[in-house]
C-alpha cells in the first residue's frame, strides 16, 4: 500500500493554516453640538490618533472610508492584526460608524483563538474625541434601542 497519500492530506491541512476574525461592537460617532466635525476633520483627527498608537492608516482606496491597521503579533507561524475602520453611516441617525476587528492568520486553529475582542485603542479614541469636545461615540446597539424597534 502506498503511504504517500495518507501523509499528504494531513501535511497539506497543517500548511494551509487558518484565518479567524473577531469583532468588537460597532459605534456611531456623533459630532458635539458646538463642533464642526465633518468627514475631513474626523479622518484627520482619527489618523493622527491611531498613527500615534502604532497603526498604519489609509484612505486612498476609498476616500469615504478610513482604514487603520496595527500588527499585534507577527510570529513565523501566526500573525494577528487589529483593524479599525470609519465609514459613513446613516446621515440622520449617525453620521459615521466606527468598527474594529482582529484578524488572526496562521497555523493556530480557530479553536485555540479567542472569539472575544475589545480594542482599547478605540475606547481611548472615543475618550479623546469627548475630551477635545469634538464628538462622542455610542454603541450602535444602545443607539438603536434608544430609537425604538426598526
Amino acid at each position: 500500500m502506498n503511504k504517500l497519500p495518507v501523509l499528504v492530506i494531513p501535511l497539506l491541512s497543517l500548511i494551509s493554516g487558518c484565518t479567524n476574525v473577531a469583532g468588537d461592537v460597532a459605534r456611531a460617532i456623533h459630532p458635539a453640538p458646538s463642533s464642526a466635525l465633518d468627514e475631513n476633520t474626523l479622518f484627520s483627527v482619527a489618523s493622527e490618533f491611531f498613527i500615534g498608537e502604532g497603526y498604519l492608516c489609509d484612505a486612498t482606496h476609498d476616500p469615504s472610508t478610513l482604514r487603520c491597521a496595527k500588527e499585534l503579533r507577527d510570529l513565523y507561524i501566526h500573525q494577528t492584526q487589529a483593524v479599525v475602520q470609519i465609514y459613513p453611516g446613516d446621515e440622520v441617525a449617525y453620521p459615521h460608524t466606527l468598527v474594529t476587528s482582529r484578524w488572526d492568520e496562521g497555523l493556530i486553529p480557530g479553536e485555540f483563538v479567542s472569539s472575544e475582542f475589545t480594542n482599547s485603542d478605540v475606547t481611548a479614541f472615543c475618550e479623546y474625541l469627548q475630551a477635545q469636545a469634538l464628538g462622542s461615540c455610542r454603541l450602535l446597539t444602545e443607539h438603536r434601542s434608544a430609537r425604538g424597534p426598526e
